[in-house]
């Protein structure tokens, strides 16, 4: 190659090395912090700045103890805009989202990448979510935590008494009891609860929180203490259940899930059994299959699923023995519909279990077979105590937490390569290959010559 044909490709390369070279940039992060805001949601904030352009940023998060839904939330925030410098707060809505149990614990860190491709991520740290609002207690007995504030220690080991009673009543009638650790809040007062709560029902008294959660939350006002003591033992009923079920996609009739718990209190209440007297007399009996995945209620008031419920679960248990109740809570925790799991263990259908039972009740015929609704999530919600009544809880599904928040604004189109770098690299492109033509015409040119050359001698 000729000495011109060198320089023009050694200028090339070194006109090309340059404008591809990536320029140390570094990102500092001046600000990385979680603050709870108890119960409306937890704020992140960062604070980033860069010597190119901040193109990504994305918060990162997830839950402890939730083994049924994915361990990584990601959101970019509403707000943000590609600059050098970053000082924002993304805060998560626990409303939007549902309820945490106290004591959930939640990692986060922020990712960041300029316009350079130079990328950071903060060193993830651990925030819990808990009501400090209140001077928390603990009381403790093998893995049940009890947790109070109100009233003398005395008063509250009366709690923790029934829950152990609980527990040796459940071993004995499912042969379960969850080996993970369970946390029981008792709040002093029903509205000391609902503070704590973001868009449950009115009715509320508490909430059980299963998918490995083990969190429950009471409201219990000293002039109902009897009432807290039957359903701390409900509570744990449904602890116990869900501790059998086990699979992330096993499924339970609301109306069995509800009875087993309402049957583990004792005898029902009488103004329970005043409602379903009248429902069976003014034949007015909700269908097995329009409770099996939510409540149904008569002016706001569910008092009848419950009480139905626990007339389900009494007779199943009469007539076939506690130990069909643990195979038929085996086979759904294993997967099977509502029907094969019924058909499996008692050799009937949810229609023909509802025939036998009405009939065992003294209660009329199904008039025809009620079309089954739409699976819903529903609450592990307590109706709290009006004048005498019993409340009863009820045992569902953590409300999910979606694997990707969705940011709120234009999305942010992420690019890698430096500002102006496109019209730059286009022109480079046309001199490289103007260059090239060059070369090659001037190379064939050579050759023509000296074949020339050589013909001539």
């Amino acid at each position: 190659m000729t000495r011109p044909g060198i320089t023009l490709v050694s200028a090339l390369s070194i006109l090309l090395s340059g404008a591809f070279a990536r320029p140390e940039a570094e990102i500092n992060i001046l600000l990385a912090d979680a603050r709870v805001d108890y119960p409306v949601g937890i704020s992140f904030s960062i604070e980033a700045e860069s010597g190119s352009q901040i193109r990504t940023l994305e918060l990162e998060y997830g839950l402890t103890g939730r083994d049924c839904t994915p361990d990584l939330n990601v959101v970019v925030p509403g707000d943000f805009s590609p600059t050098g410098h970053v000082d924002l707060t993304w805060t998560w809505s626990i409303a939007a989202s549902g309820n945490l149990p106290p004591g959930m614990r939640i990692w986060w860190d922020w990712r960041i990448m300029d316009a350079f491709g130079n990328e950071v991520r903060t060193e993830k740290q651990w925030i819990t979510w808990i009501d400090d609002i209140h001077d928390w207690q603990l009381l403790s007995s093998d893995n049940i935590h009890l947790y109070w504030y109100h009233g003398t220690e005395a008063y509250n080991r009366g709690f923790l008494k029934a829950a152990e009673d609980a527990r040796g009543l459940l071993r004995n009638d499912l042969d379960a009891w969850p080996s993970d650790d369970i946390h029981i809040y008792i709040y002093g007062s029903n509205k000391d609860l609902k503070d704590a709560l973001t868009g449950e029902p009115d009715w509320i008294g508490g909430l059980s929180f299963d998918a490995n959660q083990r969190t429950i939350m009471i409201g219990i006002p000293p002039e109902y203490a009897d009432w807290g003591l039957t359903t701390i033992a409900h509570e744990l009923a449904h602890t116990a259940v869900d501790s059998i079920m086990g699979g992330c996609y096993a499924s339970i009739p609301l109306w069995f899930n509800e009875g087993i718990a309402i049957y583990a209190e004792g005898e029902l209440d009488e103004d329970y059994q005043s409602s379903l007297d009248d429902a069976i007399y003014f034949d007015s009996l909700f269908s097995l299959r329009s409770i099996s995945y939510t409540y149904q209620e008569i002016d706001g008031d569910p008092t009848q699923t419950y009480a139905q419920s626990y007339s389900i679960v009494k007779f199943l248990i009469e007539e076939y023995g506690q130990k069909k109740i643990r195979q038929l809570l085996d086979r759904l925790g294993e997967g099977y519909t509502y029907d094969n799991a019924l058909r499996k263990t008692f050799g009937v259908d949810m229609d023909g279990l509802e025939a036998a039972w009405r009939k065992a009740i003294g209660a009329d015929p199904m008039q025809r077979k009620a079309p089954a609704p739409s699976p819903t999530a529903f609450l592990d919600a307590t109706i709290p105590p009006v004048s005498s009544t019993l409340a009863i809880s009820t045992l569902g599904p953590l409300p999910p937490l979606p694997a990707t928040v969705t940011p709120k604004g234009e999305p942010v189109l992420i690019s890698n390569s430096p500002p102006g770098s496109i019209p730059i690299i286009c022109v480079l492109g046309f001199l490289c290959i103007a260059g090239i033509g060059a070369l090659g015409l001037m190379l064939f040119w050579r050759a023509n010559k000296n074949r020339t050359a050589g013909a001539g001698r």
